[in-house]
């Protein structure tokens, strides 16, 4: 029986591509190995970097994939998004 293996990702880990492409995938595949699973990727971003950080992981998804480094998931991953509300003043104009 599969069950779900869920990834959180926070404001900035997304920004480390060499973390998300070398040592997660990598990572995952060796928990695959012992368990076999469903991969989700949720998302704890502020509102407005929804867009932006659901677009760079799944460029980061697409490029292992291509790679045939995704090859042992039966289906491909699911990315999802529990969005946090705005920032205050302070940060306008900040890239998270």
């Amino acid at each position: 029986m599969f069950s779900d293996v869920v990834v959180v990702l926070h404001d900035g880990t997304i920004d480390d591509t060499d973390f998300i492409q070398h040592d997660l995938f990598n990572i995952l595949r060796g928990m695959y190995e012992v368990k076999p699973f469903c991969l989700v990727f949720c998302l704890e971003v502020w509102e407005g970097f929804r867009e932006y950080t659901a677009g760079e992981l799944k460029r980061c998804i697409d490029a292992e994939t291509a790679k045939g480094g995704l090859d042992f998931l039966s289906r491909p991953p699911v990315i999802t998004s529990n969005t946090r509300a705005k920032r205050g003043p302070e940060w306008q104009g900040l890239r998270a």
